[in-house]
């Protein structure tokens, strides 16, 4: 059986990314093509949730995005309990971006170049988690969140773009009434926190940088993730 793990949102349309994670081996399929929101909200898919289908890899895969794939014959189940879900994370979890991304991406390099792309596109990391904090930045007349945190190699990296569609809507809800004392109180109180660092498909920056730009595609909390 096959997990659901991240619903990523994007900024330019309602399309939204999925990954799975094989519950035996923790193996990542992202399914192609995309589906919308309207789809997401109408199976009431939400990550943790449990997926039957036959994975056909895609011909067309190239790093680091080899996680590239078809569903065929997909059956969309229960979700699994909050203690299955948090373990099939730690299953998959590494304690670093740096081991995740293989040194490529720092603090101060949040880019993967097209010319040496690492091989893997989405990891699983633990956070420590009175580490965890969300920003608001204004940019271009838009109002954008951001996360920060310490990975469990002690290494800080602020302003990360929260691709997470569930978790982007609850903070927004908190930035939206002036609670953001409360959102940061909330996350302050995990006791164990994960995050999905993903890299972004080919994008251009507006200083004409060309890679993969690292975000958080998934961002979990426990206990009470599911609660969130």
């Amino acid at each position: 059986m096959l997990i659901l793990t991240d619903l990523t949102r994007f900024n330019d349309s309602d399309n939204v990314c999925m990954a799975l994670l094989d519950e035996d081996n923790c193996i990542c399929y992202r399914p192609l093509p995309y589906e919308n929101l309207a789809f997401v909200e109408f199976r009431n898919i939400r990550p943790g949730i449990i997926v039957s289908a036959d994975v056909v890899p895609s011909e067309d895969a190239n790093y680091p995005h080899v996680e590239d794939c078809k569903f065929e014959n997909d059956v969309w189940l229960d979700c699994v309990d909050e203690d299955s879900f948090k373990d099939l994370l730690e299953r998959s979890a590494v304690d670093s971006i740096n081991e995740a991304f293989e040194g490529i991406v720092t603090p101060k390099n949040r880019c993967v170049p097209v010319e040496s792309p690492c091989s893997h596109s989405i990891r699983t990391i633990r956070v420590e988690p009175k580490s965890v904090s969300v920003s608001v930045i204004h940019s271009s007349g838009e109002m954008k969140l951001r996360l920060g945190f310490t990975d469990k190699s002690g290494v800080q990296y602020r302003h990360t773009p929260i691709a997470d569609l569930c978790f982007h809507r609850m903070a927004m809800k908190y930035v939206l009434q002036d609670r953001l004392d409360e959102l940061s109180a909330l996350l302050a109180g995990g006791h164990e926190v994960y995050i999905r660092a993903g890299l972004s498909r080919l994008y251009e920056s507006k200083n004409g940088k060309q890679g993969f730009w690292m975000q958080a595609n998934g961002v979990y909390i426990f206990p009470g993730y599911y609660c969130l």
